[in-house]
């Protein structure tokens, strides 16, 4: 009996260790949400401007609490670079989690 609620308690400590590594992200206020879809639309209006990185329908970009997401393929890892430095340039970016890839990487 004393074994399975030691086995129990182990298993409850490892799967709450598993949980708190899911993302999770505060309510958006409206000021939140007015400036992320601002910054969204800036990002994608200065990928449309950088046909290098190619169809901007391709990509995927998200933008959370001042933080760009990118994802989806590029041509080149330079292409990979150049997107994030983009997306920095953007007034009231505070991070940019860069997970474009090289076409020739494809996931």
């Amino acid at each position: 009996m004393q074994k399975i609620k030691i086995i129990s308690a182990v298993g409850l400590l490892i799967l709450g260790a598993g949980l708190n590594g899911c993302a999770v992200f505060p309510k958006c206020t409206p000021e939140n949400c007015a400036s992320d879809k601002e910054i969204n639309a800036e990002v994608r209006k200065l990928f449309g401007q950088h046909t290098e990185l190619g169809a901007p329908a391709e990509l995927h970009i998200q933008t959370i609490n001042g933080v760009v997401y990118m994802n989806g393929p590029v041509n080149s890892e330079f292409e990979v670079q150049h997107a994030e430095a983009l997306a920095r340039q953007v007034a009231n970016v505070k991070d940019v989690n860069n997970n474009l890839y090289p076409r020739s990487n494809s996931r």
